[in-house]
């Protein structure tokens, strides 16, 4: 055993895009930082593909261009649609938009959706991470064992194709090795949630489709016809496509699935020939729906798929995970840096953990709705499936139940009040808002009170028109002070701007949007708001004082504890 010399403080074990988003977020606080992985390169099997307008707020926020992973994801002509079909190139029983990618979504976020395969989106973030001297990124090292001495983390790791192990120490440590974590099992830490509600093979293959799709574009297609099983997904129309075939591990051998069976089951569900095609990779998975009991022991954190393992149906997983870190980067760079006490850090459980469960919650239901969609289909007696699907094939529009079977989808890939409107309500909050009970995951409502997230919008500043966020420090807090509202001056930690100084709300046909700040925030002219790093409201103040501020900050920042 050796101890080798680091100036990072923050172990960062898994180099996925949660892990990556880790790294890059504690730089932005001036904190440095370890980064491993086991695996020597990126895999190249597409996994994820949406990135929600929060995760690209929070990529902008650290200079990873949110325009640039729009423009390298699908474009929302190409990837706008989710269809339910019988085959790809079968007959179509409805179609419905995936998520808000129009126009109308900049009213509510400055950077919609993109559509962009997990290895692309994880490129990008590399590319920055080489780059950041905060950034200490190591491929083919392990972490296998931990030790939480009370002071510090001291960290086993070994190099791939080495024997020796040698001990690091770190203040604390980040777990973002994967659904499987390694380290969270090692705290004995528990999952609840059912662990195994179906299993998959992810057939990646390579194949240009696109003349099979002219005129029904999509980037989900979700198969109906009796003997085809699973799903498309469309990365690249192109060129990059997914088969998530049902399989069953008790039963079957992965090896039996051979290039040779697996080009069958996508000519099966193509409906078609197929043009030249590549199977690419072949990997099992298996959908859960768990959140992990606790997010942290001791100096040891979990986050991403570590903290809790939610079903594909929505796109809430990697989306999660990038507000997992988001959250817990501040609040790690205020301890270290001694402007918080450790009390702070209990905050990011209590606030993540219901973000969530709320998000297993809702996936849960979007897979089970397919099965309305199936019935709809299929009927409800084995024997007569064929008959039902071939009547219904023939004059979908005549059945009624089929419609609303697709309708019921909508939920399942429009949750814009999910991805932005989720709030907090804990001792990092000063007197929070009591949290609204959740019943339409698509309207979300945006929102001043204490624990939400500011809302998005569009100001003008010199005669340039920019999102507010771009105005506010990632990295510090902020005062967004009302236009009679007194200057702070005295607080290190707050930068203020002035309503009607520093900015004005940018003109627009919508007289909606161009209200004042107290019919906008429901404070005086007088008051504020201030602002944590990670872009929640921490407080709701009527006038302006230092003193108030330095007491509000004192309170949410746990310093007596």
């Amino acid at each position: 055993m050796s101890t080798a010399d680091s100036s990072a403080r923050i172990l960062i074990v898994g180099a996925g895009p949660v892990g990556q988003l880790a790294a890059l977020l504690l730089s932005s606080h001036g904190i440095p930082s370890m980064l491993i992985d086991r695996r020597r390169t990126t895999l190249s099997a597409p996994k994820a593909h949406a990135v929600n307008a929060r995760t690209l707020e929070i990529c902008e926020s650290i200079g990873v261009s949110a325009e640039r992973l729009r423009q390298l994801g699908a474009d929302a002509n190409e990837g706008g649609e989710v269809r339910f079909v019988g085959t790809l190139t079968g007959t179509e029983f409805g179609c419905l938009p995936y998520e808000r990618q129009d126009e109308g979504a900049f009213a509510a976020t400055p950077y919609p959706l993109s559509n962009i395969p997990q290895p692309v989106f994880e490129e990008e973030l590399i590319a920055k991470i080489r780059k950041d001297p905060h950034i200490d990124f190591r491929r083919g090292v392990e972490c296998t064992a931990l030790r939480d001495t009370g002071d510090r983390v001291d960290a086993q790791l070994v190099t791939d194709g080495s024997r020796e192990a040698h001990t690091q120490s770190f203040d604390y440590v980040i777990a973002a090795d994967g659904a499987g974590s390694k380290i969270r099992s090692s705290l004995d830490i528990g999952m609840e949630g059912p662990e195994a509600l179906a299993t998959y093979l992810m057939i990646h293959f390579s194949a240009d489709l696109r003349p099979l799709t002219e005129g029904r574009r999509g980037v989900l297609y979700f198969l109906f016809e009796p003997g085809v099983n699973g799903t498309l997904i469309a990365y690249d129309q192109s060129k990059t496509w997914v088969l998530m075939h049902p399989w069953n591990p008790g039963s079957e051998d992965i090896a039996d699935y051979d290039d040779g069976r697996c080009l069958s089951l996508i000519e099966k569900a193509v409906g078609h020939a197929l043009p030249p095609t590549v199977i690419e990779n072949i990997s099992p998975w298996t959908m859960s729906a768990q959140v992990a009991e606790h997010y942290r022991k001791g100096r040891i954190f979990l986050a991403g798929d570590a903290a809790h393992r939610i079903p594909p149906a929505g796109g809430l997983g990697l989306n999660s995970g990038a507000g997992d870190v988001q959250n817990l980067a501040w609040k790690l760079a205020a301890v270290l840096n001694g402007e918080a006490g450790d009390g702070l850090l209990d905050s990011y459980e209590v606030e993540r953990q219901p973000v969530a469960r709320n998000n297993n919650e809702q996936s849960l239901k979007n897979a089970a709705k397919i099965f309305d969609l199936i019935v709809a289909l299929h009927g409800l007696e084995p024997e007569k499936t064929a008959e039902r699907y071939a009547a219904v094939s023939a004059n979908p529009g005549a059945i009624p139940e089929l419609a609303e079977a697709v309708d019921a989808q909508r939920p399942h890939f429009d949750s814009f009040g999910l991805q932005l409107g989720y709030r907090y309500a804990s001792s990092a909050i000063h007197e929070p808002a009591p949290l609204p009970e959740i019943t339409d995951v698509s309207d979300y409502q945006p929102s001043w009170d204490a624990g939400a997230h500011f809302p998005h919008q569009w100001v003008s500043r010199s005669g340039e028109t920019l999102p507010l966020q771009s105005l506010l420090s990632p990295s510090r807090f902020t005062l967004l002070s009302g236009p009679e509202a007194a200057a702070l001056g005295g607080c290190s930690m707050v930068d203020q701007i002035r309503f009607g100084t520093d900015f004005e709300i940018a003109r627009s046909a919508d007289s909606e949007a161009v209200a004042g700040w107290e019919r906008r925030t429901g404070l005086p002219e007088s008051g504020a708001l201030l602002i944590r790093p990670d872009g929640h409201i921490a407080a709701r103040f009527d006038a302006v004082s230092a003193d108030g501020v330095e007491s509000v900050l004192h309170e949410i920042l746990a310093r007596g504890a």
